[in-house]
Parts: C-alpha cells; sequence; structure tokens
C-alpha cells in the first residue's frame, strides 16, 4: 500500500482490498515487501487484523472473560494458561483497562471499548493492525487518546493502517504517513510534516492558524479553484522521487544512521549489517516495559523503511514480529510452535460462550420455556378430555393442528433474527482467525436443538394430559413427541436459513409468510384438491409431515374403537380408521415422516452453512 509504514490515516480504498473487505467492481494486487500475496491465503491472513468501526463486544462478557476467551482461541491449549493471564493483564495495562478486569464490556465506554477491541486483537501480537474510522463516535479527549495509543503502537513493532475523517490539528500531527484519497484517487501519499510544503509547492498554501486536515479537505471539494487531476499527477510524482530516493540511499547516509542507532541502544552489540536489527528489535520488544518511549525500535524502523534491499525475506521479518507481547523466557514452547486452538478445542470454548452468554441473559430464554407452558395450558382446558371421545375427534384434530403450527411459529420466529444479530461479529472474529465456521455454527446448534426440544417436550406433556390423549397406548405420545420435536426443529433450521440469507427486515416478513405456505398442504386439504402445479409443496412440506404423522400417532397403528357416549345416537368416527380414511392420511407411514424432517433438518443446516461461508469469504 501507499501508506505503508507505522501510521497512515486517510480514506483508503486499498485499504478495504488489502483486508479482503472489498466492493463490488474493486480490485488490485496486494504485495508484502514487493512480493505478490493472495488474501485468502493462511499465510496473507497471519500478517494482520482489521478492527471495524463499531464497538462489537458481547456485553454478557467481562473484559478479563473475553480476554481469556480469546487468548484460549488464538494461542491454543500448549500455551499454559498462567502464560496467558500474564499476557493479558500486560496488554490491559498498556491500553489503561487493567482496572476494568472485572467489568461487563457493556458498562465500557466508548473510548474503553474501542482500545478493548484493539487489545483483543493483540494478543495473537500482528504485524499489521488494519483500524476502519477507530474515532468515529468518540469525543476529542476519548480520540486523542485512542491515536496516542495506537502511536505507542506503532513505536513498539506493529504497522497501524488506519482511515479517519476530518481529524484534529493535534490527532493529525499523531500520524506519520498519510494516504488522501479523491474520487477514487490519490491527492497525496507521504510524510504528514511534508503535506503543507507540497501544498505550497502547488500554489496552495495553507494559514499557519488553520488545520492542514481541514486545507486538504477544503482542496479536495474545490474551495481553492485548483485543478485536482494536477495535483493527483504532482502527488503521484512526488511519491516516485521518493521511492527512488530511498532506494538508492548512499552509504554514508546508511552508515550515519547505523551509527546513531547505536547511539541510542547504549551499548547492545550491533553488527553493520542489518540482519541483526530484528534480533535487537525482538529484544526490546519481548519485555514488559510498554510504558516508556521506545526510541531505539523508531530508529530500527526507519532502518528498515528506508533500505529497500535487504537480505531478509518477507517471511522472516514475519516470523521476527511475530514473537509474543510477553517475555519468553517465561514460555516454556517456543512462540513459534504457538497454534490455534483446535477444531474440538474452539467447539468447547464456543459452547461455554454461549452458555455463560445464556447464564446472564435468561430473560428470552425463560420467557420460551414460559410461553410454551402458558399455552399448554390454554390449549389443554380449551380442548379439555377430547383425546379418547369419539364425539370430540374433530376438536382433538383442531388439537393436533394447533400444536403443530404453534411448535413450528416458535421454533422458527425464535431463532429467525440469529444470525442478523451475529453476522457482525462473527465476521470479525472470524476474519481475525479466532476461530473457523464449523465450530461456531456446531455451537450455536448444539445450544439450539436441545433447548428447543425441551420446550417441545415440555408443551406436549401439558397438553397431552388435559386433553387425555395420554389414556391410549404410552407408545402414542412418544412418537406424537418425536414428532413434534423434528417438525419444531425443521422450523428451527428454516429460520437459520431464512434469517442468514435475507435483510433482517425481510426475514421477520418472510419468515411467517413461509410457515403458512408449508401449513397450508396439511390442514384440511386433501391431496387430490390440490392444484397439480403445487403439489410438489405436499411432498416436501415438513409442516404436513408432522402434522400428518401425529395423526397416525394418535388414531393409527390399529388403535381400538373410540369410546361413543350412550346419550349419542351414532358415533361416525368411532373406528379411527374410518376417520383416518375420510381426510384421506390413511396410507401415512411413520418412517417416511421421519425421514423427511430429517432430510428436511440437514439440508437447511446444510445450506445455512454454505450461505454463511459465502458471506464470510465473498465481501
Amino acid at each position: 500500500m501507499g501508506c505503508w509504514g507505522k501510521m497512515c490515516a486517510g480514506g483508503i480504498t486499498r485499504f478495504f482490498i488489502a483486508t479482503r473487505y472489498r466492493a463490488t467492481g474493486v480490485s488490485g494486487d496486494i504485495k508484502v515487501n514487493g512480493k505478490e500475496m493472495s488474501p485468502s491465503s493462511e499465510r496473507f491472513r497471519q500478517l494482520l487484523c482489521y478492527i471495524h468501526q463499531d464497538d462489537l463486544l458481547r456485553p454478557q462478557l467481562m473484559v478479563g472473560e473475553i480476554m481469556l476467551m480469546a487468548a484460549h482461541l488464538k494461542l491454543g491449549f500448549k500455551v499454559t494458561k498462567a502464560y496467558k493471564i500474564d499476557l493479558i493483564k500486560h496488554i490491559l495495562s498498556l491500553l489503561g483497562l487493567d482496572h476494568r478486569y472485572n467489568v461487563y464490556t457493556a458498562k465500557l465506554s466508548g473510548g474503553q471499548k474501542k482500545r478493548l477491541a484493539i487489545a483483543l486483537e493483540l494478543i495473537s501480537n500482528p504485524p499489521v493492525l488494519y483500524l476502519d474510522e477507530p474515532t468515529t463516535g468518540l469525543d476529542s479527549s476519548s480520540c486523542s487518546s485512542c491515536v496516542a495509543l495506537l502511536k505507542k503502537l506503532a513505536s513498539q513493532g506493529h504497522t497501524i493502517v488506519c482511515t479517519i475523517h476530518q481529524p484534529s490539528a493535534l490527532i493529525f500531527e499523531m500520524f506519520d504517513k498519510l494516504y488522501t484519497v479523491v474520487d477514487g484517487y490519490c491527492m497525496y501519499q507521504g510524510p504528514v510534516r511534508e503535506l503543507v510544503p507540497f501544498l505550497a509547492d502547488q500554489q496552495l498554501v495553507c494559514p499557519s492558524y488553520h488545520n492542514p486536515a481541514d486545507y486538504l479537505l477544503e482542496v479536495a471539494v474545490g474551495e481553492h479553484q485548483r485543478d485536482l487531476n494536477e495535483l493527483i499527477r504532482a502527488a503521484n510524482k512526488k511519491y516516485y522521487e521518493d521511492v527512488d530516493r530511498y532506494r538508492y540511499m548512499s552509504s554514508a547516509d546508511m552508515s550515519r544512521l547505523v551509527a546513531t542507532i547505536k547511539d541510542n541502544i547504549a551499548g547492545k552489540t550491533l553488527s553493520k549489517s542489518d540482519q541483526d536489527l530484528p534480533t535487537v528489535a525482538l529484544a526490546q520488544f519481548s519485555s514488559f516495559d510498554y510504558v516508556k518511549p521506545a526510541a531505539q525500535e523508531l530508529a530500527l524502523e526507519e532502518i528498515k523503511a528506508l533500505s529497500g534491499t535487504t537480505d531478509i525475506s518477507g517471511q522472516d521479518r514475519f516470523e521476527k514480529k511475530q514473537q509474543p507481547l510477553a517475555n519468553v523466557n517465561e514460555l516454556a514452547k517456543p512462540p513459534n510452535s504457538i497454534q490455534s486452538a483446535s477444531f474440538i478445542m474452539q467447539y468447547l470454548l464456543l459452547m461455554k460462550r454461549i452458555l455463560v452468554c445464556a447464564k446472564r441473559n435468561y430473560f428470552l430464554l425463560l420467557a420460551r420455556i414460559v410461553s410454551h407452558i402458558f399455552i399448554g395450558v390454554i390449549f389443554g382446558y380449551l380442548y379439555m378430555n377430547v383425546g379418547n371421545s369419539a364425539t370430540s375427534v374433530l376438536g382433538n384434530y383442531v388439537y393436533l393442528y394447533g400444536s403443530t403450527l404453534l411448535l413450528v411459529y416458535t421454533g422458527k420466529m425464535a431463532v429467525v433474527m440469529t444470525f442478523p444479530l451475529e453476522i457482525d461479529m462473527l465476521t470479525r472474529e472470524h476474519f481475525n482467525r479466532w476461530y473457523k465456521l464449523g465450530p461456531y455454527f456446531l455451537s450455536m446448534i448444539s445450544f439450539e436443538i436441545p433447548f428447543q426440544s425441551f420446550c417441545t417436550a415440555l408443551y406436549i406433556v401439558i397438553s397431552v394430559h388435559l386433553t387425555g390423549n395420554d389414556h391410549v397406548d404410552s407408545f402414542r405420545i412418544y412418537y406424537f413427541m418425536m414428532l413434534g420435536i423434528l417438525a419444531s426443529l425443521s422450523a428451527q433450521a428454516w429460520g437459520f436459513f431464512v434469517g442468514a440469507t435475507l435483510p433482517t427486515k425481510l426475514a421477520v416478513f418472510l419468515g411467517p409468510i413461509l410457515a403458512v405456505m408449508f401449513s397450508v398442504f396439511g390442514f384440511c386439504t386433501r391431496y387430490i384438491d390440490i392444484t397439480p402445479i403445487f403439489r410438489w409443496m405436499w411432498h416436501l412440506s415438513y409442516f404436513r409431515a408432522g402434522f400428518h404423522g401425529a395423526l397416525n400417532a394418535i388414531y393409527g397403528m390399529d388403535r381400538p374403537l373410540l369410546e361413543c357416549p350412550d346419550t349419542v345416537m351414532y358415533c361416525h368416527f368411532r373406528s379411527p380408521k374410518v376417520f383416518l380414511k375420510y381426510m384421506m392420511i390413511s396410507d401415512v407411514h411413520m418412517s417416511d415422516c421421519l425421514l423427511l424432517m430429517g432430510i428436511v433438518i440437514g439440508v437447511m443446516h446444510v445450506l445455512t452453512v454454505v450461505t454463511l461461508w459465502r458471506k464470510l469469504n465473498k465481501r
């Protein structure tokens, strides 16, 4: 990138190309130390992390908990927990968050949330940090503190690249290098201190009392009647002149720079070759002294920026910078052998996070349980003792349909908003290599499937007892419960897919419509009455499979005659077979219903994973 260096600012289109967050129609090549690198490669992703403009933190977790979770995911379990805690404390101390260790992230201020987002990514010590407008939403004091923090991180060996709009003069001076874009073209790139002289050379004199950033913005919008095309050409010419000047730096200038570094390091042995420089930088960077300014590291960074030809490959530099923030002597295993958590450990850690968040934010879960109990009692009293009477078969039929409809709606609508609310956090954590998509999705459904099954079983137990359907063979109730659970889980799988595929408002609107469409092909609609063009939906409707399976479980499988009161002269549906034949579902096979719903659950979960994968990898 044009502004590759200590710190950069500007609305940069290539910023998003480098991080793989790109808009449609935008393309470009990414080079690291002069060599092209694929942005989809794991090696490239290890070089950088991306911090969003919004504060994407889970409000149910404390600062220490979320930091330890990130450390477990990023550093794996071959690194001791004591090392991780020590590392976390020093990172939080560096960012001024050590006193907020046991505070929930929801109670942090805007500036503290921004610093915590940075701290989470510093655990893996990425060489390059991209920040999307880090000062957005902060007051002037918090803005200054945030940029000063980034300046400190840059002085300790990180490359900080960020976009920023209309910074104050104080903040603007903190940046080392600037890349300014107007209409997609570079208007200036280079050191901030050279901006005003560059503009003066172009007959654009910035007043001494004026903020250079504001003046540059005025020029960009055309307030000073300056041809922007000429300014863009001048900026490109300056850039290439600077590159040529640094590339062919004289040996005398290089010797003077090395002598200055020797004096700054004060006593450290340094070879004349710059091959030893990363080792010295590592010795300084590995210490815990984050508060003192590292002047020698600034000098080291300058020589690396000025020397275009070096004997050290890009990968070697990357590996040198990848050393942990803490003292390497306190870790028995070499830092280069640190690996992220395995698939199983990622799944267990994410499952633990879900359980902790659910425990602390239990209102929604409690509401789902209470609603199933409440509606189970209401339905039970509405259709009291209809299960074993021949005169109330149609009432029981409506009860079974209403139960299936309830379980389908609660299963689908309870999760349709899951991914719209999670997608931003998932995108950030997945892109920054916290975990893979597989463990995340498995942990999500490992929590939702048992919970929804429990709610379904709770409703069925209550309502079946009150309606008198438990007076028959017990195996029928087990079948009914199994079919009800599968119907609810089928709807849940559809809810996940709809929420992951459609925008939020559209997902909330289309979710119930899809449930209604599937429910039409099962209630008072015989197969021969369906228009031929829609009969395929009859075969694919999980609602129809669950409802017809429930009817077959209650009235099929050779159920004996129903009770007919002595006061009634004739009971038309005394024989369950007559009722099933009348509804044209006498040929329903339980195995077909179970198989269809099982296939729906599996297929919809696979489609959901594919949809999420496309969103995470094609931006």
